[in-house]
């Protein structure tokens, strides 16, 4: 996992645990994520998408879920073929962060770890799961499917049997409250994006101790392109691994440059109305 560094002694039980859980994947036609950590998810995600896998994500929160399907990578970077239209790629679990996934178990005690929620919550989330890869299996683009969102409109027009499948479903057991997500694939993303993919494809295991170890040498050429055009001479300490490979780390920097840019003036003859202004 990213974060947990692997001790010079477990690097081949770490190495074989890998190798077995990716022929695992590419044995199998569909894969449950059901982790109890974020950075566990890591590595499953990554190597669904590597080989193109339906995968489907569950994570619990005390009383909340999300339940949810990741974009499928096609050789059209997520056309559908025969739909006549270019369908975007939906997301993974990590497109939406813009922080890597790193060690959130240390030091933290067994509610602050997700691992103790409402009695039926884990039923109520597995459950939709479940529908949720019935509803896609049906649908004749599979994983490829367009996802439905809540407030859309539910015409029967939408090419399934059981309806067009969600991408993420939220549900809050507070107020019984259930919503229908949609998120686009990022190419910053820590898991699935096209640098984290290629790096893993040439270097495969090496890469995963880089990534699991969170192995910076700031002497080193930054690998990302956007670190590149950003001028980077070297790989900031503050940063993992995966941030500045995907460009993260860049776009912090860059964030944080405009924010410095910001001069923030109190205007006197607003101040009574509790009003600023932004020079």
């Amino acid at each position: 996992m990213p974060g947990h560094a692997v001790a010079a002694a477990e690097v081949e039980d770490t190495r074989a645990a890998a190798a077995q859980l990716e022929q695992l994947i590419v044995d199998h036609d569909v894969v449950f994520l059901l982790t109890d950590s974020r950075e566990s998810r890591w590595l499953p995600t990554m190597l669904g998408a590597l080989h193109r896998k339906l995968v489907l994500c569950v994570a619990l929160g005390f009383d909340s879920f999300v339940a949810m399907r990741h974009g499928v990578i096609t050789d059209h970077g997520g056309e559908a073929s025969g739909s006549g239209q270019d369908v975007e790629r939906l997301g993974c679990y990590f497109c939406n962060d813009v922080v890597a996934p790193t060690d959130s178990l240390a030091d933290r005690t067994l509610d602050q770890q997700c691992t103790v929620t409402r009695p039926g919550l884990a039923p109520i989330a597995s459950g939709i799961a479940v529908e949720l890869l019935a509803t896609t299996l049906q649908h004749p683009l599979g994983g490829l499917a367009p996802a439905l969102a809540s407030g859309d409109a539910v015409d029967g027009g939408d090419g399934g049997v059981f309806g067009a499948p969600a991408h993420q479903v939220r549900g809050y057991l507070t107020g019984f409250r259930q919503h229908a997500i949609v998120g686009q694939a990022s190419s910053l993303c820590t898991a699935c994006s096209p640098r984290v993919l290629k790096a893993y494809s040439q270097h495969g295991f090496e890469f995963l101790l880089r990534v699991f170890n969170n192995t910076l040498v700031a002497e080193e050429a930054p690998h990302s392109a956007v670190e590149v055009e950003a001028g980077a001479a070297n790989v900031p300490a503050n940063y993992s691994y995966l941030e500045t490979l995907t460009g993260l780390a860049a776009l912090h920097r860059q964030t944080e440059r405009m924010l410095e840019d910001i001069e923030w003036s109190e205007n006197d003859e607003l101040e009574s109305d509790g009003e600023f202004e932004t020079i």
